[in-house]
């Protein structure tokens, strides 16, 4: 409901139009300056300054002098001496004593003295209605004019002279407001005596009565013939004062209203009108046009100039006109005016491009034209007409056919009407822009709010209704710089709610000021400003205010100013959120504000906090939890306050947690979080408003369950929320209280806890980074069961510290927990185990001793396979002071699997062995032993010692029958490769592998610590595993050196001819390849032993052996064909001649002669065809070679005969034998050779 404006006077002013209300009014009407003394007194000058704040009670007139007789007398006379007089504004402010007046121009026009009564108004109508009719229409000549002026709608500078000298003007009933321009808290005012009236006002506050304080500076005498003030407009960022003043433009310096030398900037005469490009925001806090100037447009006479204004004056563009112009304004490059014949827009840029054509001037429509009144023959003038911007490129101008019929015209800068027509009900008094608002001064003194955002251009609000305009007709509304007004929201209510709150509490000393903002420069978020133009002045950008920043004041009566302003949002939004509890049109009306507002701060204002947080509150006291968390959020709310909503976290955080009463909050938010109280009760009762009585209790109690999970589920997102954002923020600007911290990450412990929501809470606890206090938050998590979370908290508090034992205290306390959790004397499913355990242990103690206590604690628990982990860990020099034999005796005892436990006594034993432990080859053997009885054991399958040998006997037959099958579609396939295919098969299988390995990689060459081959044999005999185990008892056999025994256990017994040829024969690629790839756990590989590797080193070298070998093999092979094997036999001879044929070739026939006659000829074949192939390469081979031989001795021949001729005569005698053969040369041929000197048969060279 909108509630009446009223104008108020004196002491008694009051700001009407605010309060709260279903549909808020866009403007309200708070005083600035009432009951102004203008007159120029001696005493006021530049420099000087006196408190004007009393209002000075006018003179009482006579009723002569309330009905005008007086004037109408000097007007009806035709000479005195006072005709044609000039009174200058000293003479006419100390000998006048015209009371204040204020005039309209209405149909009748009337002279009303202020603070009249109604009696005493309807005493003066009635008078006036009696008088001769000469004597009302010299009244409407003379008193109308004069009210004319006064208005400012159609008077020009010879008008304002003409009033001067006129009987009963406004002159001599004393000194007017004409304009008004405010900057900040400086107030100017343009008088009707041509003055310059200089105020400091103090900011308005809108709850207060009367009108704020004021002092005058200065005031300044424009020295232009006293001749009214039509027009100021202030540039702060320029410090300039633009004055239109008698037709003339002159410009002053602010704040301090020294003019501006003419060498600088000169005056402009001739001027009819000025305006500005309001593109450029012309307010205090604009900073372009201090770079870029100002454009000032300027008409004269008949032409528009365009000057740009900065550090001086300089002139951009001159139009010429063919008609004076009446009004003017401009936005960018578009200029709207109205001449004495049409309104028209001119486009700047395409009249610079085309100087003297029509091209740019957009003619939109005539203006309206004087008539003549067909009763009295009078001339009608018609009123002024304006023309006003009204948003980006776009314009309107007034058009009426009669005082009852005026519409407003909004056109673009292309003259497109794209936007509805206002309609108003006469034709405006004065008119303004204050987007998205068109405010209409009428003469009646009605102050009309369209809002142009509408399609119909919606009258939202009446101003100064007819009571009002009884008390103070406005006159004229005027646009300034900038204005501000504030609330009473302000710092004092919020100490004040906080030391209420403490001497509640019983503490000694009320809180001050100094214990909230000393030192915590974050809560300044959290609290609304100080009440001071200062502070309204530099909130001035913000969206959300508490202050009204307004350009808009009304002249009503001629001595008082009113701002007209909106009301401050946050006041708005106030009343909705805890007056009505409505809460989204509030928190759409903050929406909107901060979206309007294109210079608001990119980080949220304190006020548009504040109003979110009231929200939030609001919703958490209605349940609505998910748009109370939202409005948390986007407000920032202290997360201090809001676990003061949970009694139970309160109790968990003790002093960590500060009282509420010293947490600052602003008082509205204060009393909405009082309004919950008890968070988890509030749930408790709105379950049962909400079930309401028709439910179950069983339903209720399962609500009241829901809601209590909600309401800390909002707790825990919101403090996880807040804990983001100041991890986020650097030390500077932390959204919070740095002490929020501890206290958020410490409540988020127990939430999560109670929640169990685990993966979140090993995150906080564990991160390096996080502020748990611990002793608050382990006692919680140890009492509730979670000592594992405990132990992370320890973990990370020992993250990052140097070696130098500071951290040692909390890597004991950790070492305890996991001990008892491995132990199981405690439960907790959220340990990692042994895994965990040795991870840790691993990277944060190098300290063998601390090792060495872990690794026998883990032994005396019997936690094995941990210790073997352990174990790996140590040095070798701690591993040989290790007590082994207990070690041993605990790992055989352990309680896991006998697979484990045979893998686990491995492990320890290769562990003593690279250790160098002096008892190395004893742990070996035992070790072997071990797998041996293991195996016996699961064979045996826990018959008596009568009958493990038979169960033994036929599980080894049963074995050899399945190699065998196996073996029947490879021959080199080994038993140790079928053994390692079947190792998952079963425990028995596995365990004979792992002992193979043992066997084969233990007593190499390359590994040291040996077993007890002799000793081990015996064992094998002795548990009755002899039949079972003939693999391992040939590995043994061929370690002691007994090849011969190893190969027919092999061959006769095991059927492991592979293996044999493994033995007696390197190893070839395509046997090995066959043999596959051991098993690895102990860091050894098995695969690149066969068993003639761990031959002992008397044993023939390999190359030396292998054709005795083959010869061995192949008599083995075929006794057993003579035995009754043919079938293996044959093709075991097939593949040994196959492969080893080169072997057996110095008696092929010896070979093809022992085999039977009875087996095919397939088995030779490839054999007998190989050896006929090499004695035929063999013979061609030779008859070669003697071919070659005779070719070179035929040569070497012919070579001595002719170095026989060569020599000469060579004498001989019968008896002269052949050098080489020791015959007498006789007659046969012979040659000498020079070298030697011996003499040859030719046949013997």
């Amino acid at each position: 409901m909108e509630e009446s404006q009223s104008h108020q006077q004196g002491s008694g002013n009051e700001a009407r139009g605010f309060g709260k209300q279903q549909t808020p009014s866009p403007y309200i009407i708070k005083a600035v300056a009432s009951g102004l003394q203008l007159e120029d007194r001696a005493g006021v000058g530049g420099s000087s300054s006196s408190n004007t704040a009393k209002d000075t009670k006018p003179r009482r007139q006579s009723l002569s002098q309330r009905l005008g007789l007086q004037s109408l007398k000097i007007i009806g006379k035709d000479t005195g001496g006072d005709k044609g007089k000039t009174t200058s504004p000293v003479e006419y402010a100390t000998t006048s004593s015209s009371p204040q007046s204020t005039v309209s121009l209405g149909k009748t026009e009337e002279i009303e003295e202020v603070g009249a009564n109604k009696e005493e108004k309807d005493d003066v109508q009635r008078q006036a209605s009696s008088l001769p009719k000469e004597h009302r229409v010299a009244e409407e000549e003379g008193g109308g004019g004069a009210a004319a002026a006064a208005a400012g709608d159609n008077d020009s500078g010879d008008d304002s002279q003409r009033q001067q000298k006129r009987p009963g003007s406004a002159k001599q009933r004393g000194v007017k407001v004409e304009c008004v321009e405010m900057v900040g808290e400086d107030m100017y005012i343009g008088t009707s005596d041509g003055r310059i009236v200089h105020y400091t006002v103090a900011t308005a506050e809108l709850e207060t009565n009367g009108a704020p304080e004021r002092f005058e500076v200065s005031s300044v005498d424009l020295n232009l013939g006293g001749k009214k003030v039509e027009q100021m407009i202030a540039f702060p960022a320029l410090s300039k004062l633009v004055v239109l003043c008698g037709s003339t433009v002159v410009f002053y310096r602010l704040p301090d209203l020294r003019p501006v030398p003419a060498n600088v900037i000169p005056a402009i005469k001739g001027v009819s009108c000025i305006a500005y490009d309001e593109r450029i925001n012309n307010s205090k806090n604009n900073s372009n046009s201090n770079t870029r100037g100002a454009i000032l447009c300027v008409a004269r006479m008949r032409g528009v100039y365009i000057y740009r204004l900065t550090g001086e004056l300089r002139l951009e563009q001159e139009i010429p006109m063919e008609h004076s112009v009446a009004s003017i304004c401009q936005y960018g490059g578009y200029v709207c005016l109205a001449d004495t014949e049409t309104y028209r827009i001119l486009d700047l840029a395409k009249i610079r491009a085309a100087p003297g054509s029509d091209s740019g001037h957009l003619v939109l429509m005539p203006t309206q034209q004087p008539t003549t009144d067909p009763h009295t023959g009078r001339i009608i003038r018609p009123p002024r007409p304006r023309t006003l911007v009204v948003g980006p490129n776009e314009f309107m101008f007034l058009t009426s056919s009669g005082d009852r019929d005026t519409l407003g015209v909004i056109v673009t800068a292309m003259g497109e009407a794209l936007r509805g027509t206002l309609q108003f009900s006469s034709y405006p008094k004065s008119i303004t822009y204050d987007e998205p608002y068109v405010i209409a001064v009428f003469g009646g003194g009605q102050i009309e709010v369209f809002d142009t955002r509408m399609p119909d251009q919606t009258l939202v609000q009446t101003l100064f209704d007819e009571e009002d305009v009884a008390a103070g007709r406005p006159r004229r509304i005027c646009t300034v710089s900038g204005f501000y007004l504030s609330t009473n929201v302000s710092r004092p209510e919020v100490l004040e709610d906080a030391r209420d709150e403490r001497e509640e509490a019983g503490e000694a000393a009320p809180i001050s000021a100094a214990d909230v903002f000393g030192s915590q420069k974050h809560w300044r978020r959290e609290i609304l400003g100080d009440n001071n133009p200062k502070a309204a002045e530099n909130r001035a950008g913000r969206a959300l205010s508490r202050f009204a920043s307004t350009r808009i004041v009304v002249v009503a009566q001629d001595t008082a100013i009113y701002a007209l302003a909106h009301p401050p949002q946050l006041v708005r939004v106030d009343a909705l959120l805890l007056g009505e509890g409505r809460v989204e049109e509030a928190v759409d009306m903050v929406e909107r504000a901060m979206a309007a507002d294109p210079d608001s701060d990119p980080n949220l204002s304190d006020e548009a906090a504040y109003c979110f947080q009231v929200a939030g509150a609001v919703c958490f006291r209605n349940l609505l939890l998910d748009d109370a968390l939202r409005y948390f959020k986007r407000g920032s709310l202290d997360p201090r306050a809001l676990i003061h909503l949970f009694p139970d976290l309160v109790s968990y955080l003790g002093t960590l947690l500060v009282p509420l009463s010293r947490i600052p909050l602003a008082g509205g938010l204060r009393r909405a979080l009082d309004d919950i109280g008890d968070a988890p009760q509030l749930a408790h009762t709105g379950a049962a408003l909400i079930a309401g009585s028709d439910n179950e209790d069983g339903d209720i109690d399962r609500l009241r369950k829901t809601l209590a999970a909600d309401v800390l589920e909002l707790a825990q997102r919101y403090l996880e929320h807040c804990r983001t954002q100041m991890l986020g923020s650097s030390d500077h600007q932390m959204p919070f209280a740095p002490d929020s911290l501890p206290v958020i990450d410490t409540a988020l412990v127990r939430l999560y806890a109670e929640n169990e929501q685990d993966a979140k809470l090993r995150a906080l606890v564990g991160a390096t980074d996080n502020a748990v206090v611990s002793d608050l938050a382990c006692k919680f998590l140890m009492d509730t069961g979670h000592y594992y979370h405990c132990s992370l908290l320890y973990k990370a508090r020992t993250a990052g510290t140097k070696d130098d034992g500071s951290g040692s205290s909390a890597r004991t306390k950790i070492l305890d927990i996991w001990h008892r959790l491995l132990a199981g004397e405690w439960e907790d499913r959220r340990f990692g185990g042994f895994a965990e355990y040795l991870a840790y242990v691993r990277s944060a103690s190098g300290d063998q001793h601390e090792l060495l206590d872990e690794y026998r604690w883990l032994v005396d628990h019997g936690c094995i396979d941990a210790s073997l982990q352990l174990l790996a860990m140590l040095s070798d020099e701690s591993v040989a002071s290790i007590d082994a034999d207990h070690a041993i005796q605990a790992t055989e005892q352990a309680t896991e699997t006998v697979i484990n436990n045979t893998d686990a006594l491995r492990t320890l034993v290769e562990r003593l062995v690279s250790a160098a432990h002096p008892r190395a080859a004893h742990y070996t053997t035992y070790l072997v032993k071990a797998y041996v009885r293991q195996i016996r054991d699961y064979y045996a399958d826990g018959a008596p010692d009568d009958d493990a040998a038979t169960v033994l006997e036929r599980a080894a037959i049963a074995e050899r029958d399945s190699f065998a099958c196996a073996q029947a579609s490879d021959l080199a396939l080994t038993f140790r490769t079928y053994l390692r295919s079947m190792r998952e098969s079963n425990e028995g299988t596995r365990l004979r592998v792992l002992l193979i390995d043992t066997l084969l990689c233990a007593n190499s060459q390359a590994v040291e610590g040996s077993y007890d081959a002799r000793q081990t044999l015996d064992y094998v005999a002795d548990v009755g595993a002899a039949d079972l185990l003939m693999l391992e008892r040939a590995i043994l056999l061929v370690v002691l050196g007994q090849i011969d025994s190893a190969v027919d256990l092999l061959v006769n017994k095991l059927g492991d001819y592979a293996e044999a040829e493994l033995l007696l024969l390197p190893p070839l690629p395509s046997i090995l390849s066959a043999a596959g790839q051991p098993d690895i756990s102990s860091g050894a590989s098995s695969s690149s032993f066969s068993l003639f590797h761990l031959c002992p080193a008397t044993t023939p070298s390999a190359a030396s052996s292998r054709p005795d070998n083959v010869r061995k093999l192949l008599a083995i092979y075929l006794e057993l064909g003579h035995s009754g094997h043919d079938e293996i036999a044959v093709r075991l001879v097939s593949r040994l001649l196959d492969r080893h044929r080169d072997l057996l070739t110095d008696s092929p026939s010896s070979v093809l002669a022992s085999l039977p006659a009875h087996w095919p000829y397939s088995v030779a074949e490839p054999f007998a065809l190989h050896s006929l192939r090499r004695a035929a390469r063999r013979e061609r081979e030779s008859a070669v070679v003697r071919s070659l031989r005779e070719s070179l001795t035929f040569d070497a021949k012919t070579e001595l005969a002719a170095e026989t001729r060569a020599a000469g005569a060579i004498l001989l005698d019968y008896s002269q034998t052949c050098a080489t053969c020791k015959k007498l040369l006789g007659s046969s041929a012979f040659v000498f050779e020079p070298d030697t000197e011996q003499v040859k048969h030719i046949s013997c060279t």
